[in-house]
């Protein structure tokens, strides 16, 4: 459930959202009412909301620096405005949502099916740094990593892994002897755990384990033991030679 916060004047709006909330998205619950964003953070505060609704319009007309403030929350925001005029500001807040007045059933339900996206996705990055934290932190004899996916955590043996391919935000974890793994962290976190273990990055894109490599072709490509092969960057094929020859 995703808890939520209301800041609006009018009841009619006020008592719509909530009902239209009630009926096509029912996942957020609204927490807490405030007629006015000015003098309310301590109320927001002790809320702690996830997502916000409030009217952009109202908001500057009380003289709050609407840009400023909300990109220093950590919550998501869906602005409400009767006319618009301030779609701008929105976007320069980057609010989850911006819906007109009146409120239209299929705006709300896509404000707030973007807003739960991102929300989700701040949690599974807090949890993903929080785990790759106490994985630096493991005793460097330990063989086991356990690796970040969008179920949870898969654990395998550093030694098994064969190669780590970037996948635009995701990770392919290329193992040996059962299926590959796509983890949700980026390819520079497996950078930082796996090259103090004898792994190497040939290219951007690829980290592999130097135990595994089968031959070098000279154009620039390594052969692994698996049979797929890695390009090696141009800049980096001397580093790459000189790698080798400490194996």
């Amino acid at each position: 459930m995703v808890n939520a916060l209301l800041i609006e004047n009018e009841e009619r709006l006020v008592s719509l959202i909530e009902e239209m909330l009630l009926r096509f998205c029912p996942q957020v619950i609204i927490s807490g009412k405030l007629d006015s964003i000015k003098n309310s953070g301590t109320q927001i505060s002790d809320a702690d909301p996830e997502l916000l609704f409030v009217d952009i319009e109202k908001t500057y007309a009380l003289g709050v620096d609407v840009v400023n403030y909300f990109n220093a929350v950590k919550f998501e925001v869906i602005f409400i405005t009767a006319t618009a005029h301030y779609a701008l500001e929105a976007i320069k807040c980057q609010a989850a949502g911006f819906l007109l007045k009146p409120v239209k059933k299929e705006e709300l339900i896509f404000a707030v099916n973007n807003a739960i996206k991102r929300i989700t996705e701040k949690k599974e990055n807090s949890h993903n740094k929080l785990v790759i934290k106490n994985l630096k932190n493991q005793p460097s004899d330990c063989d086991l990593l356990g690796i970040p996916t969008m179920e949870g955590l898969e654990f395998i043996s550093i030694k098994d892994i064969i190669r780590c391919e970037g996948q635009q935000k995701c990770t392919r974890v290329v193992i040996k002897d059962r299926a590959d793994i796509v983890s949700s962290y980026n390819l520079g976190e497996f950078r930082k755990l796996l090259e103090p273990q004898g792994f190497y990055s040939p290219h951007k894109s690829h980290l592999i384990n130097l135990n595994y490599i089968r031959k070098y072709h000279k154009e620039g490509n390594i052969m692994l033991v698996n049979n797929t092969f890695v390009p090696v960057a141009k800049r980096k094929k001397q580093e790459f030679m000189n790698q080798v020859k400490h194996i």
